[in-house]
């Protein structure tokens, strides 16, 4: 395709005017569905008011043969005979649209999983891996400049705990005590969770409350929004969102109660590659589902 549209949708296929083929947002994928159904010619449906595929200026085609003119007696978008006009396929015709048409489908008569009822169309698991790891290296960042005295000094414990290890097996001494390095340890690198959490907390709430994306989310092109429909979400959606991160974060710490919380850190964001909605299990407690971006969102 030598030019890409404005966001995702269904667009004449240009190697093909008898197709329309899918876009993502930000590449060209390979479903593909006719222009016409395969089955109108035996059809009854909708022929004494046949509906229009409009162009991507609103100019309408008509719906029985690619590139004839339909009510308003309109070529395609293109102006050239036989290439309708590109644009997503809606039906703005009277009476019934053709059979099996819905514009979100992958073909005539299949629904395509991917895809809500108001037309939305669900994130990729890779998508949504790639905004994740972003995300993370910016908090990552932000949290290294903040805690930096904590983060230092836990470093500087852990070094030296290693040197007088290895210097009392090379001497034969007493090597030094394991709990009391622990508990240092401790000391110093929880207050850079503590940061790390705080820091996490007010990124995920101001961008997911404001734009409805964090920074990762942007890049890779997708946005956070309700079950029910497209919105901004409250702060107590985005917090909810953050819930299970949090608790299993900070539950690692404690003893057997660790192996639960490490259990459910890698079950939150794998139930997205099962379920039907692909929600992780803290988008099922915040209701939300992650979807490509509107192209005027």
């Amino acid at each position: 395709m030598s030019e890409l549209p404005a966001g995702p949708g269904w667009y004449e296929d240009e190697h093909d005017p008898l197709l329309l083929r899918y876009f993502d947002g930000v590449v060209w994928t390979s479903n593909t569905t006719p222009r016409r159904s395969p089955t109108a010619e035996s059809s009854t449906i909708g022929r004494a008011t046949p509906g229009v595929i409009p162009g991507r200026a609103g100019n309408p085609g008509a719906w029985a043969q690619p590139g004839q003119q339909g009510q308003s007696g309109q070529q395609g978008q293109s102006g050239q005979q036989g290439q309708p006009g590109r644009g997503p396929v809606q039906w703005q015709g009277g009476g019934a649209p053709p059979a099996g048409y819905n514009p979100y489908h992958q073909g005539w008569g299949t629904a395509r999983g991917d895809v809500l009822p108001d037309g939305a169309v669900l994130a990729e698991w890779w998508r949504r891996l790639a905004g994740r790891i972003l995300d993370l290296v910016v908090i990552g960042v932000l949290t290294v400049i903040m805690a930096w005295p904590w983060l230092s000094q836990a470093m500087s414990t852990m070094s030296d705990f290693v040197d007088r290890s290895l210097a009392a097996a090379e001497s034969g001494g007493t090597p030094p005590s394991q709990n009391a390095f622990a508990m240092e340890f401790l000391e110093n690198i929880l207050p850079v969770i503590l940061v790390w959490i705080a820091v996490a907390l007010v990124y995920e709430t101001v961008f997911l409350t404001i734009r409805g994306a964090t920074p990762g989310k942007m890049v890779v092109g997708t946005t956070v929004r309700r079950v029910g429909g497209p919105g901004r979400l409250s702060v107590v959606t985005a917090l909810k969102r953050q819930v299970i991160p949090v608790s299993t974060l900070l539950l690692s710490f404690v003893p057997f109660v660790s192996i639960l919380a490490f259990g459910v850190g890698i079950v939150d964001p794998a139930w997205l590659l099962w379920d039907a909605r692909r929600q992780c299990l803290h988008d099922k407690l915040a209701d939300t589902v992650v979807v490509l971006r509107h192209p005027q969102a």
